[in-house]
């Protein structure tokens, strides 16, 4: 008798392991590339609805409804074309941004820049859950001492099993969170007087652009291709429009939504989170608890996730990829954002989020160019995984150099920038096109130089790269 149930429970546990993602920084296989276009939105629009999300319309709550909906809207504009450049860089090759930044920083840069980049995620992860555990502490009236652990511990065990379960959780939870935020949202309507958010102060549209762009797409857009890399390929779709456009919509309509909704509970109760509004009441504070729970598990998933592969490209630098690595960062970084948060975190939630979109927009600008520029040659794997053979592989010193640039201009341009022109003008996203237009005068210099030729496709035969993305 025990045997049998001995073999089953072995049979069980490596059923669940086969599940654990381990694919880690390589080229993601075709037989897993399989999301759509609709599983995309569904995707970026749940990891956009965070419980923090409506954060955006108490911030913005002094230039009024309307401005703030201006802002948002304009936001999405500016930003959709770098997005889905990202997001499509994945359907044509299924890797992760910081893998393809070898190609343009070079290898040592991009160790660098992927722990910068793994330390910024996991930053947002604490803050999150900081910040959910508050809001659960105040809905159960409990302290939030233990919600830190309940809230890390279900991210890891999430994330373990990586994007084909992220996807399924996503998909099935998404009518349960919206029916929760819409009860929600009757419930504020119902109880309290509602007005029309007047302004305030004068708008400034650079400012409240930045803090937008920090806030939500800016942040999430080198992050696009991690989960486009699992969808269908771009030479296997008719028309791309729908796969372009899908992360940014996705991204800004739950900001959107949300942030409208932040401002008329600020309004109405001076408090911007419309969760905590209800927790008194018999009945709406379980409605609230649910959506808040599912919604810090949404966007934290898609920090721990990115953060683990970003992780995994830094150790790719140094040493050879290994099977397990991918769950093991997992739980290591899952727990140092629990210890982030229970630091205080929450307490400089606005100045990291502005300035995360600050170094984060120079950095995919410079990307783009380089990943527009070379589209003779861009989709050979070998090209990315081929160790550096000197110093110009491990620092690509002008693509550094306009990075470093936008950065300067969109973290310091306050201090030596007219202040009526930093009201005016979003600097996050000024250094961003400082940086990328910087790199593109590099480029188009060195092609004169060079005597105006195409560069030659790097790598044409079929390589061990190719052949591994059969294999993995």
């Amino acid at each position: 008798m025990g045997e049998p149930g001995g073999t089953n429970s072995y049979s069980w546990l490596r059923r669940v392991g086969g599940e654990v993602e381990t694919v880690g920084v390589a080229p993601v296989p075709d037989s897993q590339r399989t999301a759509t276009s609709g599983k995309l939105f569904v995707t970026w629009a749940m990891t956009a609805a965070s419980a923090m999300t409506p954060l955006i319309g108490a911030i913005l709550y002094p230039y009024g409804l309307w401005y703030m909906i201006g802002a948002i809207a304009l936001t999405w504009l500016i930003c959709l074309i770098p997005c889905g450049l990202f997001s499509e860089m994945g359907r044509e090759l299924p890797l992760t941004a910081l893998v393809v930044a070898r190609r343009t920083y070079g290898w040592a840069a991009t160790f660098l820049l992927s722990a910068l980049f793994a330390f910024v995620n996991i930053a947002f992860f604490g803050l999150n859950v900081a910040g959910g555990a508050q809001i659960l502490a105040a809905l159960s009236h409990t302290g939030a001492a233990p919600w830190y652990w309940i809230i890390g511990v279900s991210n890891i065990v999430l994330v373990l099993f990586g994007f084909k379960w992220l996807e399924y959780f996503y998909r099935y939870t998404a009518g349960l969170f919206i029916l929760c935020y819409a009860a929600l949202t009757v419930y504020l309507a119902t109880h309290f007087a509602l007005h029309v958010p007047s302004q305030t102060v004068p708008m400034a549209w650079g400012t409240a652009i930045s803090v937008v762009a920090g806030f939500s797409i800016l942040s999430w857009t080198y992050k696009t291709s991690t989960v486009s890399r699992f969808c269908l390929p771009a030479d296997r779709t008719v028309g791309r429009t729908w796969f372009f456009l899908m992360p940014s919509l996705g991204i800004m309509l739950p900001n959107l939504v949300m942030g409208v909704m932040g401002a008329y509970s600020k309004d109405a109760t001076g408090e911007w989170n419309i969760a905590v509004v209800g927790a008194q009441i018999p009945g709406w504070g379980a409605v609230a608890a649910v959506g808040v729970a599912l919604a810090i598990l949404h966007v934290n998933a898609m920090n721990l996730y990115p953060a683990t592969v970003d992780v995994l490209v830094s150790l790719n630098t140094v040493r050879k990829p290994r099977t397990w690595e991918q769950p093991v960062a997992t739980v290591v970084l899952g727990v140092l954002g629990v210890l982030l948060a229970q630091a205080g975190i929450l307490a400089h939630a606005e100045a990291f989020v502005t300035g995360a979109g600050e170094l984060l927009g120079p950095f995919a600008f410079v990307m783009l160019v380089d990943w527009l520029w070379g589209l003779t040659d861009k989709r050979d794997v070998d090209t990315y995984f081929r160790p550096a053979r000197g110093f110009g592989d491990r620092w690509r010193i002008p693509a550094i150099t306009c990075f470093l640039a936008g950065f300067i201009v969109s973290f310091c341009g306050k201090n030596f920038l007219p202040a009526s022109f930093s009201h005016t003008v979003p600097l996050g996203l000024l250094g961003s096109l400082v940086a990328g237009g910087a790199y593109g005068v590099v480029l188009v210099s060195r092609r004169r130089r060079s005597g105006g030729g195409v560069s030659p496709r790097i790598g044409a035969a079929r390589g061990p790269g190719e052949r591994l993305m059969g294999k993995v």
